[in-house]
This record gives structure tokens, sequence and C-alpha cells, in this order.
């Protein structure tokens, strides 16, 4: 199997840099091979379907499976003069520049306080924009809810990501090696996101660390003597 990534990295939107160097190794000692930073550039179909890549390199392939991702359908928002970016602008509340129309789920993109646009595309995520949502138009306050939450089954492995999966400077519980993981994502102290490598037991405390912005010393949380629970 080949597998023909434009990006530098595997799952470099939806994982944090030391779990996408973690899921390329296992992939590749599973015998996979990786082209990262390359494109398809030309198809001919036939007994078998050859392939041109960027790189010039040519695959003979009996199958191709062609993940394109999506594009948010902005069509209807521009109609309404509302502010776009690769999705539907809105705020903390799920409100957009008109404060009479509200959008969520993968086709928005949420304003951070600095500024910056974010997309969560997560099914967790685009229920709990829906109840914030109709909280913002009856006028009540927004509901506090659980940070989003994704899984993927990849082997035997299975991981869990939580929170925020944005930055650089992650800690990691326990040797990835082993199949065994907890990768934590520490702001000022806050916990607010983290990953499991078949850990998948851990995310019910960690969910309500990260929802009460529990602070933690580093060195305690990745110490594998001391029980999660007992922090």
């Amino acid at each position: 199997m080949t597998v023909i990534e434009l990006a530098a990295t595997v799952m470099g939107r939806n994982a944090p840099p030391p779990v996408q160097r973690y899921l390329l190794q296992r992939h590749q000692q599973a015998g996979v091979r990786i082209l990262l930073n390359n494109a398809i550039e030309h198809v001919v179909d036939g007994e078998k379907v050859e392939l041109t890549l960027q790189s010039g390199e040519t695959l003979q392939a009996d199958v191709v499976i062609y993940g394109i991702g999506i594009s948010a359908n902005e069509q209807l928002a521009r109609e309404a003069n509302l502010d776009t970016a690769n999705g539907i602008v809105i705020d903390e509340a799920c409100r957009t520049c008109d404060p009479a129309i509200f959008a969520g789920g993968d086709v928005a993109i949420t304003r951070l306080d600095n500024g910056a646009l974010h997309r969560c595309e997560s099914w967790e995520n685009a229920n709990n924009q829906a109840q914030i949502a109709a909280a913002a138009m009856l006028g009540l306050p927004l509901p506090l809810l659980p940070p989003p939450w994704f899984w993927s089954d990849q082997y035997s492995d299975n991981l869990q990501f939580i929170g925020d999966m944005r930055g650089d400077d992650w800690l990691c519980r326990g040797n990835p090696e082993t199949q065994k993981a907890i990768w934590f994502n520490l702001q000022n102290g806050v916990l607010i996101g983290a990953v499991t490598l078949n850990q998948g037991r851990e995310i019910r405390p960690i969910r309500k660390w990260i929802q009460s912005g529990k602070t933690f010393d580093a060195k305690l949380l990745i110490d594998e003597n001391i029980a999660l629970k007992s922090l």
C-alpha cells in the first residue's frame, strides 16, 4: 500500500506533532509506504491505474482511494452578506456578523479572542454548537459543554483526542513504543488537550480536568508511579 500525502506530515490538522510522528512510524512499520509533500499530477485508467506524481514518480495501482477532504459551502452565507473565510465566521456564541443569523458544525469557523480563526471538525462539536446557538437565540446563559472529542482506530491502536490539539509543547506519559501512552497539552500549567493511546479509560477524568481548567505540575502528570486519578 502507498499513501500519497500533500502535506509535510500525517494528520496535520487533527493531531499534535508527537502523535503525527508516532502514527507515521506505526504505518511504516506495517509496510505502508507514505509519500509526504507529494500529489497526483496525472491519472491513466486501464487494466491497472497509472499515477504520475508531482515528484515525477510513476505508480501502478489496482485500486485508488482518493480522499479530498471538505470545502465549506459558503454560497448562502455570501448571499446573506456574512463574513466567510473557508467557512462561515462565527463568535463563541455561534453568532455571525449578522446578530440574527447563527451557524455551527463543520461549515462554521470560530473567530477566537485573539482574532485567529479555528474550525473544529468533530461530530461532538457540531452537537455542542447546536446547544450553544439555541441558548444564544433564547438569550440564555451559554451552556458549559465538554471539550471536543473524537477517536481513531488504526491497526490494534485506539487513539482518543480531546480538547485543544494546537501547540507544539506536548508532554508524554508512558512510552509510545509499548503502544500505551498519553500526551498532554498544558498551557501555563492548565490542561487544555490530550491524546490517549490505548488508554481510553483515562478519558473520563481528563475530560473533567479540561472542562474545569485544572492546573498540573508537569513532572507529576507524566510520572507513571502516580495514578492519574490521585492528581
